[in-house]
């Protein structure tokens, strides 16, 4: 054996430096080990690449993709079926869209199935009507206490009995079970919910997922009892979502993503969308960014439908249209009666003109994403919004770069001058970030929101710099609560701007995120967005907000939310409004703070039964009382995360979602038919349908829960045991040799 080793470096044993020869004896002895264990490391991890993804296709009734339909029993052999038909219509006048979503599938088993599918939807709907029809039958369900809506369905399903439940498991995803579905049955879910149109910078936009991009999981894995089990519904499946100590529902919202297809071949999941647009003015364009649509126009209202009738579900479907110019509206009020209450939506938008512009320094933290979920093409989106943000740094700003995955780094320990060197030196730094790892966004998030204060000594004018934060990503993570319990805690004075990377991002946590942080949100879903968003966001950072926004009415009127935010140039004042038993009459006031002077608007209301003097001065709206109800809902979750006692929140929670008979996180829709259909003795059996990988997205996503990505880090390990094992052993017989 050593004779074999001297071929390879011939060095006399009895060499002063014995210590130093061996180890290059060691080095080139184990070279050949080293090379196979290489080829023997890539063999298996594409294996173990092959043996998750295997694993994932078995992934609890909870963790499911976006709008698809599982059927299932634990350990028994996946089931097939099939979605075989998506279809979504928008109703859209003025500030208010109402939309119906209804999704087809199949039970083409030869067994009885409960079926169980997630979909998403906008952060901001409010779902108030769902309908079940199974075979011949129609159920419609009825909002009630979640774990009350719970034990009924249980219940139905262990008789037999045709029953569903939709639950909410975070404001932008829902989930649904149908109870005892019969072999060969059709399954129609139709869904309604209502919400508000945005509007910013003179464009009007709406905004529906399709798709989800699979969440990141942090925290360690929690032991699961059979009473958990139960009561939580979770799968003995190992390995995919499975609760933490920090996601504690993390089986509810971990989707499977299905591998990527080629583009040639048919839609995973076909959709078929369409919308009709009644704003009341006359529009200079209307489109769709990420899909082409064919326009059909009748006077002022315009019917909307896709090229080619249908679409791949793995992206964000994206209407924007636009109002000639001059047909901008600068104030609109839609009004709903509803048991003797009357209701509305205000939007109220302050000029802002260019010569009151003031320039101030400014201290930008920019929060990279660099996590597996970022891979493909939103990582060059994301590179190149920094790097467009760069440029706009004046002499006078301070700026600082971190950057996360599994862990996080920053550029500069503390915030530097914008000067050309440490700008070309950021630059060079954006150009060399890399997609991959976990998303442990809370690190890096604490450390921007902690960043080292400017010193103001560099220059005396600094010491009234604004903070603001920058924050690029798709936010696929399952801990939002905790997220924003960290910004309103740890805020200050600074803004925290969200900027939403890639074609299905978790638009409700950007959001949200950014009304906390008193700050705006955009989403770039391609890259040949960046520039016109960017220079948005970009000339927004550089005007001061309005600040302290104020709405008072000559009557006492509830609006939501209940405190206006920061609004930058652009922006409008919207607010939901419940007048009481009287329609809205008079005069309201809108005033606020700007650059430090002061700013008022007075609307005169007409009387809503007279001729509308100038387009949507005032106009009602079904569904404008389900709205009001979602913004409060969403208020009153808010005040839980400033410090309210969550018993009281979760009471006013349930009054208003029962009332208005709307989903939230403390109601369910639950549907129940009386006649028991599943004769006995028939079991219940699941499998997962898969939903489609968000379009642009890297083929290989490390974006996994950290719960099912143990199995590579234990391979790792495994192998760098064993070679310092067989380390060890060399240089043993070494020692003996000797």
């Amino acid at each position: 054996m050593r004779n074999c080793a001297l071929l390879y470096w011939p060095i006399p044993v009895s060499s002063p430096s014995r210590s130093v020869t061996l180890l290059v004896w060691l080095y080139f002895r184990c070279l050949p080990l080293l090379a196979a264990a290489t080829i023997v490391f890539s063999v298996l991890s594409a294996s173990v690449v092959q043996s998750a993804q295997e694993m994932n296709e078995q992934v609890s009734a909870q963790g499911q993709g976006a709008g698809h339909l599982l059927l299932h029993s634990a350990g028994s052999t996946p089931i097939a079926a099939l979605a075989t038909e998506t279809r979504v219509h928008f109703d859209i006048s003025g500030l208010v869209a109402v939309v119906e979503l209804e999704q087809t599938f199949i039970n083409t088993s030869t067994q009885w199935a409960e079926g169980v599918y997630g979909f998403p939807l906008p952060g901001t709907a409010a779902v108030r009507y769902m309908e079940m029809t199974v075979g011949d039958r129609r159920v419609i369900g009825k909002v009630r206490e979640r774990q009350e809506a719970r034990k009924r369905y249980e219940k139905a399903k262990q008789a037999g009995k045709k029953a569903s439940l939709v639950e909410q498991q975070r404001p932008n995803l829902f989930t649904s079970r149908i109870a005892n579905i019969a072999p060969g049955e059709r399954v129609t879910v139709k869904l309604e919910y209502v919400q508000s149109v945005d509007y910013r910078a003179g464009e009007f936009s709406l905004r529906f997922p399709m798709t989800l991009t699979p969440r990141y999981i942090p925290g360690e894995p929690v032991s699961i009892d059979a009473e958990m089990a139960q009561t939580q519904q979770i799968d003995p499946v190992q390995g995919w979502g499975l609760p933490t100590d920090q996601v504690v529902d993390a089986n509810r919202i971990t989707p499977y993503v299905a591998p990527h297809r080629d583009p040639g071949e048919s839609p995973l999941n076909p959709a078929v969308i369409t919308a009709s647009l009644d704003m009341g003015l006359p529009l200079a364009e209307v489109s769709s960014l990420y899909h082409e649509v064919r326009l059909q126009r009748d006077e002022q209202r315009y019917s909307v439908e896709l090229v080619g009738g249908v679409t791949e579900m793995d992206r964000d479907f994206v209407l924007h249209w636009r109002p000639v110019v001059g047909g901008q509206p600068k104030v609109a009020l839609f009004t709903e009666e509803v048991d003797d209450q009357h209701y509305g939506l205000l939007m109220v938008l302050p000029p802002i003109r260019s010569e009151t512009r003031v320039k101030m320094p400014r201290e930008v933290i920019f929060v990279v994403d660099t996590s597996g979920s970022m891979g493909g093409v939103a990582i060059d989106q994301a590179k190149l919004s920094v790097s467009k943000a760069l440029q706009r740094l004046g002499r006078d700003d301070y700026f600082n770069i971190i950057e996360f995955n599994s862990t996080h780094r920053k550029l500069y320990q503390r915030p530097m001058r914008a000067t050309r060197h440490y700008v070309q030196r950021a630059q060079e730094f954006v150009r060399q970030l890399q997609a991959s790892g976990g998303t442990e966004m809370m690190p890096a998030l604490l450390d921007a929101l902690h960043s080292p204060a400017v010193e103001s000594s560099d220059n005396p004018a600094v010491a009234e710099h604004l903070r603001q934060i920058i924050f690029i990503t798709d936010g696929a993570v399952g801990n939002e609560s905790a997220l924003y319990n960290e910004i309103a805690a740890r805020l200050g004075d600074s803004r925290l701007f969200t900027v939403g990377i890639g074609s299905a991002p978790n638009s409700w946590f950007m959001r949200k995120a950014a009304d906390i942080g008193r700050g705006t949100h955009t989403h770039i879903g391609a890259t040949d967005e960046v520039g016109q968003k960017m220079d948005h966001l970009l000339s927004q950072l550089q005007q001061p907000a309005m600040i302290d926004i104020a709405v008072s009415w000559q009557d006492s009127v509830e609006s939501w939310p209940e405190f206006v935010p920061d609004l930058y140039a652009q922006e409008p004042v919207i607010l939901a409004l419940r007048f009481g038993d009287a329609p809205p009459v008079g005069e309201l006031e809108v005033t606020g703070t700007r650059a430090g002077q002061s700013w008022k608007q007075v609307v005169s209301l007409p009387d809503s039964n007279a001729p509308a003097a100038e387009p949507n001065p005032i106009a009602g709206h079904s569904g404008v009382a389900s709205l009001w109800a979602r913004r409060k809902i969403e208020g009153l979750l808010d005040q839980k995360v400033l410090g309210a006692d969550p018993d009281q929140i979760k009471a006013q929670v349930l009054d208003v979602a029962l009332t208005h008979q709307l989903l939230s996180p403390y109601t369910s829709f639950v549907a129940i038919e009386e006649i028991v259909v599943r004769p006995d003795g028939s079991g219940l059996h699941r499998s997962a349908v898969p939903n489609s990988a968000p379009h642009g997205q890297a083929a290989q996503v490390f974006a996994y829960p950290r719960t099912a990505t143990t199995g590579p880090a234990r391979l790792y390990l495994g192998l760098l045991l064993l070679f310092v094992v067989l380390m060890a052993r060399v240089m043993r017989q070494e020692g003996r040799d000797a």
